[in-house]
């Protein structure tokens, strides 16, 4: 008899809580306020050398030493009940997918190609390098709004595969079972390289912060980046996030995800970048995103730091991640290049699937 009643209890509850669900979506609260100065202020208030210090703790958990962020966790119930951002209406045609059949990855012309998201597929010196790639149909759960289809037949052997950290919409099992039956050599943050090994790769660096590895002519080295880290099978912050230095006959810099910090602004100091790769999407709401990704104003002022000779957005054109639309960036940034001439000399846009010629 008491398990008919807590049985009936539990029944009760699980009602109650449906129809609270479902009210409170139609409901759709209020989203909550946020004031933009005040979070350019804190982010830029703190001690740069922070970017060097002690970054996992006693639990074996990494952190940004410089500034400490809320919990997704504790966000996302609110997150779920807040009336979502609306999109102003643009035209979405001009900024369509172009087919592209990556058969140039067999030459040695120096390049970059925009995959979509994260996505970036690097020619330089001889090497084939991959960025963060999302060539499959979904990210986890999320299916691409946009499908990109690859084929890995005109991939040569051992390409470089550079993740930079392990959310789903930037590492993806699928590409990445791809390219290790390339021989596929795999540079990452700390952590990462057991679940490398456990799908049948042979040859990984993991790296903290500010190290280095060389492989053939071209030196990767690993940056810090204002983000955090989960995966199925990897807990919160088991492993470690960052962004990307590629050194070579013409240095990249990949910012991975991350919000506005100081790092952009030592970068610029510390190397000379010839090409900037940087989000500039999943930024709305901001109540929610701010610190870890990048809005479009972030994404000036991260470009105008990093004083790289030509930057690109990326983190946009294939999945929705934010409330924005994922195309929404890229019109966004066009509009304000209209009206600086000297600006749009510095941005390239790029579309999911284009190719743009390293120089």
């Amino acid at each position: 008899m008491r398990f008919i009643g807590n049985r009936k209890r539990l029944i009760k509850f699980a009602v109650i809580g449906f129809v609270v669900i479902i009210v409170a979506g139609i409901a759709r609260v209020k989203q909550p306020e946020f004031d933009e100065q005040a979070w350019r202020e804190r982010a830029k208030s703190y001690d740069v050398a922070l970017l060097h210090a002690e970054h996992i703790d006693k639990n074996g958990r990494f952190f940004n030493p410089w500034l400490e962020r809320k919990s997704f966790f504790s966000l996302a119930p609110r997150k779920i009940f807040a009336k979502r951002f609306q999109t102003p209406a643009f035209d979405t045609d001009s900024y369509q997918y172009i087919q592209n059949d990556y058969k140039y990855l067999a030459d040695n012309n120096n390049s970059i190609s925009f995959a979509g998201h994260a996505s970036f597929i690097i020619k330089l010196d001889g090497a084939t390098i991959f960025l963060d790639p999302l060539l499959s149909d979904r990210a986890g759960l999320a299916s691409k709004n946009v499908k990109t289809p690859f084929d890995f037949g005109v991939v040569s052997q051992k390409p470089i595969v550079l993740i930079s950290h392990n959310h789903y919409d930037h590492l993806d099992t699928q590409s990445i079972e791809e390219l290790i039956k390339k021989e596929a050599i795999f540079i990452a943050g700390l952590n990462m390289g057991e679940y490398f090994k456990s799908l049948g790769a042979k040859e990984i660096y993991e790296l903290d912060w500010y190290d280095s590895v060389t492989i053939g002519a071209i030196v990767y080295t690993f940056l810090p980046a204002q983000h955090w880290s989960l995966k199925v099978g990897q807990g919160v912050d088991s492993t470690l996030w960052g962004g990307f230095l590629i050194e070579g006959s013409k240095t990249i810099y990949f910012s991975g995800d991350t919000g506005y910090f100081r790092g952009f602004e030592e970068f610029g100091e510390r190397y000379s970048i010839d090409y900037a790769l940087i989000g500039a999407g999943a930024y709305e709401p901001r109540w929610f995103m701010h610190y870890q990704h990048l809005n479009i104003d972030e994404f000036f002022l991260a470009a105008k730091e990093l004083n790289a000779k030509i930057t690109m957005p990326m983190h946009l054109g294939v999945i929705q991640l934010g409330d924005e639309h994922y195309l929404y960036p890229l019109h966004d940034i066009d509009s304000r290049l209209k009206n600086d001439e000297e600006l749009s000399k510095r941005i390239k846009i790029m579309k999911v699937g284009e190719r743009f010629a390293i120089e």
